[in-house]
């Protein structure tokens, strides 16, 4: 397996991820639409190009972490998409896209040689940071056999979630209904505490030795809640993009769809209140907006 491999898309997830990458002594071929960005990667001894079909060209293996269905599209299929260099044999998405679109992209590379592996990632941009993200992984098993030891100089926990893909995009976006659920609820069990004149420190305690346990409860809450830094480095425009992907894949198969709404609502009015590029752990101050009172200390 050839050591230069390639990164498109130098984000708060895909920068941490393709310096781990670098770390692990691989040549990486990077490309970002932010200049600043392929500058940074440069620095930590990337080899930057100008566009995504050059990265084909230098890469067997090229890896891609972007915002939207769109951006995917864009990169692989598109007129200077990676799909058009003479070396590339193997994609990996890291990107949250939805099965649809994973599926249209796999079906768009058929007849080219190219494999495509589905491999989106969750753990947060300090997940990315820690080298400690989960990949659920879906692809054909020579090609995930081949990338697996790659990923996991970013990943704690892989995932083989099936063969074909678009499977691993549904376990993503049903993580994400369940982690942004998480986050609601604790900002709005909080709150309610609060005013009722319960410790939010202590409620936390709580929770996390008993059945109230979360992700939320665990890791976001204590570390930018309660300490009012509002940094978890997720904005709410990439949360709400995945939820609907989300209600998107449930009505897709005809599943039901109860609680799902409610909470992409939540998030919309939270967006609406904090902007688009906020923290989503930010989705507290919305709720505390509404009832008058702060978690914990300013």
């Amino acid at each position: 397996m050839t050591n230069k491999l390639g990164f498109i898309g130098l984000g708060s997830m895909g920068m941490p991820m393709a310096r781990h990458l670098m770390k692990a002594g691989h040549e990486v071929v990077v490309y970002d639409l932010n200049r600043e960005a392929m500058k940074e990667a440069e620095r930590d001894g990337g080899e930057a190009v100008t566009s995504p079909v050059d990265v084909g060209s230098r890469a067997e293996i090229v890896f891609a972490c972007v915002n939207t269905p769109r951006a995917l599209f864009d990169i692989v299929l598109g007129e200077d998409g990676a799909c058009h260099g003479d070396r590339l044999r193997v994609f990996v998405d890291l990107s949250t896209t939805g099965p649809p679109t994973e599926r249209e992209v796999a079906a768009g590379l058929e007849g080219t040689g190219i494999t495509l592996v589905d491999s989106p990632i969750s753990g947060g941009r300090r997940g990315a940071i820690a080298g400690t993200l989960a990949v659920m992984m879906a692809g054909q098993d020579v090609a995930c056999d081949e990338i697996e030891p790659l990923v996991g100089t970013f990943a704690r926990n892989i995932f083989r979630i099936g063969d074909t893909p678009g499977q691993a995009q549904t376990m993503k976006v049903a993580n994400t209904l369940m982690s942004s659920t998480a986050s609601a609820v604790t900002a709005e069990v909080l709150v309610m505490g609060v005013k009722a004149g319960l410790d939010p420190n202590l409620m936390i305690d709580v929770f996390n030795t008993s059945t109230a346990r979360n992700s939320a409860t665990l890791e976001k809450f204590p570390e930018a809640v309660l300490t009012r830094t509002f940094d978890l480095g997720s904005m709410h425009a990439i949360v709400l993009k995945d939820l609907n992907l989300y209600l998107e894949a449930a009505k897709a198969v005809d599943a039901p769809l109860m609680l799902g709404p409610a909470v992409v609502d939540m998030w919309e009015q939270s967006m609406a209140a904090n902007g688009e590029g906020s923290d989503n752990s930010t989705i507290v101050k919305f709720i505390e907006s509404q009832g008058g009172v702060i978690v914990g200390s300013e």
